[in-house]
């Protein structure tokens, strides 16, 4: 089966994780995550893959979409899945092997909590730099992720204007 025919086939068998509108030349097709409403744009002559896969760890099966560019993003209940970056932050205790969209909303809430506690500045940086690498990948994986940076951001000047306490 081709990549395309697989990614066709994901998208009818798994209804609801995602939406595709075809391009109008029927080159490609813009896939949205009904969850966050992220998108990435699939050239069909840039796929030179997609595998179907299943694992323990998670009940339904997931489609990896593999990039001439050597790109790798999921199609997984849980929404687009794609590798950490950690090109701005250097390696990293406990860094998953890939996060989604999600995992960044999660993370955004813990550091929150996290800031309304004294003391755990350290604990706030830590995962700070998490969501940095989870950033940096899904924008290395193709996507738009101006929003989260923002959000980011914000969190970071909280943690900058309280410093880390010693």
């Amino acid at each position: 089966m081709t990549p395309r025919a697989q990614v066709e086939a994901f998208l009818r068998e798994q209804p609801g994780l995602f939406a595709g509108v075809p391009d109008e030349n029927g080159a490609g097709l813009q896939l949205f995550e009904t969850g966050t409403g992220k998108s990435l744009h699939v050239e069909w002559a840039d796929l030179t893959d997609a595998v179907l896969r299943r694992t323990s760890l998670r009940p339904a099966p997931y489609l990896v979409l593999v990039f001439q560019d050597g790109r790798q993003v999921a199609l997984a209940d849980v929404g687009f899945a794609f590798a950490p970056s950690i090109a701005s932050t250097g390696p990293l205790p406990d860094l998953p092997q890939t996060f989604c969209f999600r995992d960044f909303r999660h993370l955004a809430q813990g550091i929150e909590a996290i800031l309304l506690e004294e003391g755990r500045e350290r604990e706030a940086l830590s995962a700070l730099l998490l969501a940095i690498a989870l950033l940096d990948g899904a924008r290395v994986a193709g996507f738009e992720v101006g929003r989260e940076e923002r959000t980011l951001m914000g969190l970071l000047r909280r943690l900058e204007e309280r410093g880390i306490r010693v």
